[in-house]
């Protein structure tokens, strides 16, 4: 019986002992401040309340960011003593809650946690270079979604980081998303100092078209707002993953000539002929014929379903006129049902004289 109760006061003795340092306050909030301040500091007080001296001999945080200062002195029992935690919020906008973690000599063993949080509001130059699109109280990482390419049939999700720089709680929204894609901004509430997320999933069973899609969308931090302009993009391209190698062996094979066509110096509107042979065991299909330069006026294919060891031509109609610069360098975008080549890219290009 007696060596039970030995073992009980043995095994509570660290917190009889630890109940000699208490400390006042365990928590500090800064709330939200500027990044412009550089540090801030939270001051902790531990008072002693046993009838021995005792003194701090460990504080420890997990990120370089936050500092513990403290006196190595005995604190006399009923005094106080002062431990300082330093935050460094430079390079660091955002919401934080860091610990410290503390340990005095009544109670070695003993870990006691001090927590520091807030929020930073970053400085306009930290800002700039990790969210450098102005969505007016709210930052944005880009104005542009690009998919890449994405298999027909598949969705994909891509993602743009924003920032509330602002004093104010908003909640940001999205308009005019197109049909084929859903989007969603989490948190919905955006707080001072709080990054958030634009998730944008694209179904592409819902795109009509292969290769290039383009569009627009708005964003909108809040209603008072001025809307931001952003665009998505995608290249779909068909999913040839199940084809058995019996159906690799078979299928077409699409073959451009020439992949360059150079005009040199012209004036005027000029004609200029592709050819599109399919060298495989099966009918080579053109699911599109795409182009992106406003200096090509008109595209056209003789044929978008090419028997094998058969050919067609692509007639291109190049109008200086209507070229954006003095340089062409037009392309010209083949979709086909070629399973290693289903992307096939010819260039026109000129310089133009006046």
């Amino acid at each position: 019986m007696n060596r039970i109760i030995t073992t009980l006061l043995l095994a509570s003795a660290p917190m009889l002992m630890s109940a000699q340092a208490r400390w006042i306050t365990q928590k500090h909030d800064f709330g939200a401040f500027s990044e412009d301040l550089g540090t801030v500091d939270a001051v902790f007080h531990v008072i002693n309340e046993g009838s021995k001296p005792i003194r701090i001999i460990e504080a420890r945080a997990t990120c370089g960011c936050t500092v513990p200062e403290y006196s190595k002195q005995d604190i006399a029992p009923g005094d106080t003593a002062a431990l300082t935690v330093t935050y460094a919020a430079t390079g660091r906008p955002g919401r934080f809650d860091k610990n410290v973690y503390v340990k005095t000599s009544d109670a070695p063993t003993v870990q006691q946690t001090l927590t520091v949080s807030g929020v930073v509001i970053g400085a306009s130059a930290t800002i700039r270079s990790r969210f450098p699109v102005d969505g007016g109280k709210i930052k944005l990482q880009s104005s542009s979604a690009g998919f890449g390419e994405v298999k027909r049939g598949k969705f994909k999700t891509v993602f743009i980081s924003l920032y509330n720089q602002s004093p104010d709680s908003l909640r940001p929204r999205l308009e005019k998303l197109p049909d084929y894609v859903t989007g969603q901004i989490t948190p919905d509430i955006i707080l001072p100092g709080q990054q958030g997320q634009i998730a944008l999933t694209l179904n592409s069973r819902d795109i009509p078209e292969w290769g290039i899609t383009n569009a627009d969308f708005i964003f909108r931090s809040d209603a008072a707002e001025e809307p931001v302009k952003m665009d998505l993009f995608t290249i779909i391209v068909e999913d040839f993953n199940n084809l058995t190698p019996g159906q690799r062996q078979s299928a077409p094979e699409c073959n451009v000539t020439p992949l360059k066509i150079d005009l040199g110096d012209i004036d005027s509107p000029r004609n200029v002929e592709f050819t599109v042979s399919n060298s495989g065991k099966s009918p080579l299909i053109v699911r599109r014929l795409q182009i992106v330069d406003p200096a090509i006026t008109s595209a056209e294919i003789s044929s978008s379903k090419i028997k094998p060891g058969k050919k067609a031509k692509i007639k291109v109609t190049i109008n200086p006129a209507k070229a954006e610069s003095d340089f062409i360098n037009a392309r010209i975008s083949l979709i086909t049902n070629d399973p290693d080549n289903s992307l096939t890219v010819v260039r026109v290009t000129a310089e133009i004289t006046k």
